[in-house]
């Protein structure tokens, strides 16, 4: 991710960074379909394990890359979000299979779940 990108998730104020939003940790079952960089489409089951008002933290078995468009539809709802990839865990890691989007176009709230409108300091 670029560091132009990266600013604009997280502000500072003094030594703490703040982020945009409240984190809530979820295990929600989820869809997630998009294209893969050979131009394959793929639709796979996947859980969102973190979510913000912004976007979500998922763990997924496929292999997705920064910058890719993904539809990701909670398995017992019928709202649906479009997202882009910011982060991938790396393999070999304890983050590996995990992958934070955020919302690509407008924030759709898939879930549900109202946050407040503040920053709060990034633990």
């Amino acid at each position: 991710m670029k560091h132009a990108e990266r600013s604009k998730m997280a502000k500072t104020n003094s030594a703490l960074p703040m982020r945009r939003s409240a984190r809530v940790n979820i295990a929600c079952p989820v869809r997630i379909s998009g294209l893969l960089p050979n131009h394959v489409p793929f639709s796979e089951n996947a859980q969102i394990v973190t979510v913000s008002k912004y976007g979500a933290k998922l763990k997924t078995p496929i292999q997705l890359h920064i910058g890719m468009k993904l539809t990701v539809e909670p398995l017992r709802g019928k709202k649906s979000g479009v997202f882009r990839v910011v982060w991938v865990g790396r393999a070999g890691t304890p983050r590996a299979g995990e992958v934070g989007v955020e919302y690509a176009t407008e924030i759709t709230n898939i879930l549900g779940i109202n946050f407040p409108e503040q920053n709060l300091p990034l633990k």
